[in-house]
């Protein structure tokens, strides 16, 4: 009968850990990361930390014992030796018999596993390692679910009949524009995450992001024993001799959202473009290749800047009126309102008269004196004598017309080369 009855224990049953709540031992974990990632020798550290009498993983202890390390991936296990010893100049308290690297060629078929069952019963490791799932086991279609559980099955009952935790290792494929390792998961079909107890995603930070340092992030995405960590910041450093290596524990700086990774991108982007500006599509095209998000968040980002006025819309002369994203200007009328009362007003009445005056806006401005002896007495005529005169001659303060408005706009924006032909003929002050 395929169904047993279990019994329920009176006290709380106590977890077995090969890391301490990170890792359990007698179950599957998975440990998946994009090639290039650092997997080999995020896995060669921590078979070398199982070797030492207290080993330590991010600060966590590692229960000592045999390490079993079957690369399917490698058949002359090269990477594996490398970073072991490597890992292992760095720790002189390792004891290197207990270590156990194997390749396996041709794959491993159900027999295989059994057969190891059986060897690895009388003397059993605290850690299996299996790199990688596809090449450990050739000919299982990773995308049907049905294919790719039964394996994961007979790694299960290998795991549960040794006491050890089973480390599996696997690939991921290829990232959508905003996608994180821990989104897309391991390569296949999601099936490779239902037996496993704990499940793990690597990613490498850029250097810029931490100073140039090599730094990997490591994501739990699954923990069913214990509550789920935060991700976990892991920075590997070389010995002054430069043939020994280790991890230490690096405070992860704070992750940003996508939305805000895309609204940085974008301000660096037009702050490149300069005066020119961008078009619109160029822009989030760009902002999804650079940032690595998606469009809709992109145009988020972009909406939310121009909400908050950090970026602005212009409209290029030409034909079709052709439309840019820029960064808005300041305004070079600012420091001169600074330093002089009503220098704005002043300058709006220069330049709407002025301009008059010279005949190059609309018709001439009559002369003070003329406009005196031609006004009729008691309203300011020649009775008022030469005093009279002098004083009407000095212009009343008023207020612009919104043409001399829209003309003194035009030109802080013109002399700070927001406009690169003359002001429109069509809407100077003075025409219909």
């Amino acid at each position: 009968m395929a169904v047993k009855r279990l019994s329920l224990p009176q006290e709380p049953p106590v977890v077995e850990w090969f890391v301490d709540e990170l890792i359990p031992a007698g179950y599957v974990g998975v440990l998946f990361a994009k090639q290039g990632g650092g997997k080999t020798r995020l896995v060669a550290f921590l078979a070398v930390q199982a070797l030492r009498p207290q080993g330590s993983f991010a600060k966590r202890p590692v229960r000592r014992g045999r390490v079993l390390v079957l690369d399917a991936d490698d058949p002359g296990g090269l990477g594996y030796a490398l970073w072991l010893h490597r890992f292992l100049r760095a720790y002189e308290d390792a004891d290197k018999g207990l270590l156990d690297l194997r390749a396996v060629e041709g794959g491993l078929t159900p027999e295989d596993v059994r057969a190891l069952e059986e060897e690895l019963r009388q003397d059993p490791p605290v850690l299996i390692v299996v790199d990688a799932f596809s090449s450990a086991f050739l000919g299982v279609d990773v995308i049907k679910p049905q294919q790719v559980h039964a394996p994961i099955r007979a790694l299960t009952s290998l795991a549960q009949s040794t006491g050890a935790a089973l480390l599996l290792v696997d690939h991921v494929g290829k990232l959508v524009p905003g996608q994180t390792v821990a989104e897309k998961g391991p390569l296949g079909s999601t099936a490779k995450l239902f037996s496993p107890r704990a499940a793990f995603a690597l990613d490498r930070l850029p250097p810029k992001e931490v100073e140039g340092r090599d730094v990997v992030k490591l994501t739990c995405v699954k923990q069913s024993y214990a509550p789920l960590p935060p991700p976990i910041g892991l920075e590997l450093v070389w010995l002054s001799d430069g043939g020994g290596a280790y991890f230490k524990p690096y405070p992860l700086p704070e992750a940003a959202t996508l939305e805000e990774k895309a609204e940085k991108v974008i301000l660096e982007l037009l702050a490149e473009a300069g005066e020119e500006g961008l078009p619109r599509k160029d822009l989030l095209g760009e902002v999804v290749r650079r940032g690595n998000v998606s469009e809709r968040t992109a145009k988020r980002a972009l909406s939310g800047l121009r909400d908050r006025g950090l970026v602005e819309e212009v409209e290029l002369p030409g034909r079709g009126a052709p439309k840019v994203l820029r960064l808005p200007r300041s305004n070079p009328s600012i420091s001169l309102a600074q330093n002089r009362e009503n220098a704005v007003q002043d300058e709006e009445r220069f330049w709407a008269k002025g301009l008059a005056q010279n005949g190059e806006l609309g018709p001439k401005s009559p002369d003070p004196l003329e406009a005196e002896e031609q006004a009729p007495n008691g309203a300011g005529g020649a009775v008022g004598g030469k005093e009279n005169a002098v004083q009407r001659a000095e212009p009343a303060p008023a207020t612009p017309s919104r043409e001399s408005e829209e003309l003194l706009i035009w030109r802080r924006r013109w002399s700070a080369g927001g406009f690169p032909e003359p002001w429109p003929f069509w809407r100077r002050p003075g025409r219909p």
